[in-house]
C-alpha cells in the first residue's frame, strides 16, 4: 500500500490515504451523477484529514447514511462516508496530488437503484 496525499481546490483542507487502487468506481445516484467523481474506496483507519476540517461543510439526504464532505471556501467534493459501509470513504481520487487514474479498472455503481 502506498500513501497519498489529496486537497480541495483552494487547499484549504488537506488528507492523506493509504491504498492499492485494486479499482476506482463511478456511481449512478442523483448527487454522484452530477459530481462525476471518480472514487476510490478507502477504510477510515486509511484516511486522515490533515488540516481544514473546519473547512469542511456536509451534505446529506434521502435515508442521511451517506455524509458527503465539501469545502466551504471553494466548493469541492473530496470524499463521502459511503451509504452501504459507513465505515467507508470513497475518496475523489481527482483530488489526489498528481494522481493518474489511467490504467485502473473502473467499476459502475448502481447508486440509483438502491432502497
Amino acid at each position: 500500500m502506498e500513501t497519498y496525499k489529496g486537497s480541495c481546490h483552494c487547499q484549504a483542507v488537506q488528507f492523506e490515504i493509504e491504498t492499492d487502487f485494486p479499482e476506482l468506481t463511478t456511481c449512478d445516484c442523483s448527487i454522484c451523477i452530477r459530481k462525476n467523481a471518480l472514487m476510490v474506496k478507502v477504510h477510515e483507519s486509511k484516511m486522515k484529514i490533515l488540516s481544514g476540517e473546519e473547512s469542511l461543510t456536509t451534505y446529506t439526504f434521502h435515508t442521511h447514511t451517506a455524509q458527503h464532505y465539501f469545502c466551504r471556501v471553494c466548493g469541492i467534493y473530496p470524499f463521502h462516508r459511503k451509504r452501504v459501509a459507513p465505515d467507508y470513504f470513497g475518496v475523489n481520487v481527482h483530488c489526489l496530488d498528481g494522481f493518474d487514474p489511467g490504467n485502473i479498472p473502473i467499476r459502475a455503481t448502481d447508486g440509483k437503484g438502491m432502497d
